[in-house]
C-alpha cells in the first residue's frame, strides 16, 4: 500500500513483502508436521527467534507476517495455522491495527481476533490457543504524536480488556505481558526494543520468560 494515498476508507492493502512471507508460509506448510506449535501474528512475530528462544520445542513454526493487521490474519488462517493442524497457537496482533492504515478501535480488533480464534478452533478443535496481550510501543517514537494513527499505549493496553470481555473460549487463554514491557510510569521500557516498536534480544528474552512457563503448561494440560 502506498503510506501517501490521498484517500484510504479502512481498507487494508497488501504489500509486495507480506504476499512473499504469506507464499513461504504456505511453502512451509508443505513439510510440516501436525502437533506443533505455531506462533501467529505481526512483525513481533514474524522477528522472534523462537529457535534460539524455544529450544525445548521440537516441533514449532514461525507464522507471523510484517504489517499484519487482525483482519488479514483471517485471510491467511487456513494456510498459516489450519493446514499445521497444530496442538497449540501462540497468538500475538493489534498494534498495527492502530496505525494509519486501518485505525481501529481495540472492540474492533478484539472483534476481529476472535474471528480469527473461532476459525481455529471451528476447524481445529482440539488446538488451543494462547493469546497474549499487544505489546506497548515507545510513545516518544512510535504513537499517534508522531506516526499517523491512533497508536498508543492506552489504546494498545485496551485491547487486552476487550479481549476478556469477547473471547470465552474454555480452549484459550488469555496472557497480559504488558505490565512486563513498562516502567513504573507507564512508558515503554527503551532497554527492551530495537526502535520504537519492535523487540531487542533483551526483549525476546523478557517475552520468552512469560511465554514459555505458559506454553508448557497448556501442551502437558
Amino acid at each position: 500500500m502506498r503510506e501517501t494515498m490521498r484517500y484510504n476508507p479502512g481498507y487494508y492493502q497488501l504489500r509486495e513483502g507480506q504476499l512473499r512471507r504469506i507464499l513461504a508460509i504456505m511453502e512451509q506448510t508443505k513439510a510440516a508436521r501436525p502437533g506443533g506449535v505455531v506462533f501467529f501474528g505481526d512483525s513481533l512475530t514474524e522477528c522472534y527467534p523462537i529457535e534460539r528462544c524455544f529450544p525445548e520445542i521440537e516441533n514449532k513454526y514461525n507464522c507471523g507476517i510484517g504489517g499484519a493487521v487482525a483482519e488479514e490474519l483471517l485471510w491467511v488462517v487456513d494456510e498459516a495455522v489450519v493446514k499445521y493442524d497444530p496442538a497449540l497457537v501462540v497468538l500475538m496482533v493489534g498494534i498495527n491495527d492502530l496505525g494509519n492504515t486501518v485505525m481501529s478501535s481495540p472492540r474492533e480488533i478484539a472483534r476481529n481476533v476472535k474471528n480469527v480464534i473461532d476459525l481455529i478452533r471451528g476447524n481445529c478443535p482440539q488446538t488451543k490457543v494462547l493469546l497474549y496481550s499487544t505489546l506497548p510501543c515507545i510513545e516518544a517514537l512510535r504513537s499517534y504524536h508522531q506516526v499517523p494513527g491512533i497508536r498508543s499505549n492506552d489504546f494498545s493496553h485496551m485491547i487486552f480488556s476487550e479481549y476478556q470481555e469477547l473471547i470465552l473460549d474454555g480452549q484459550t487463554e488469555l496472557l497480559d505481558v504488558f505490565p512486563a514491557f513498562v516502567d513504573e510510569t507507564g512508558e515503554a521500557r527503551r532497554e527492551l526494543y530495537v526502535d520504537g516498536l519492535h523487540l531487542n534480544d533483551a526483549g525476546y528474552d523478557r517475552l520468552t520468560e512469560l511465554l514459555a512457563p505458559k506454553i508448557a503448561e497448556m501442551l502437558t494440560a
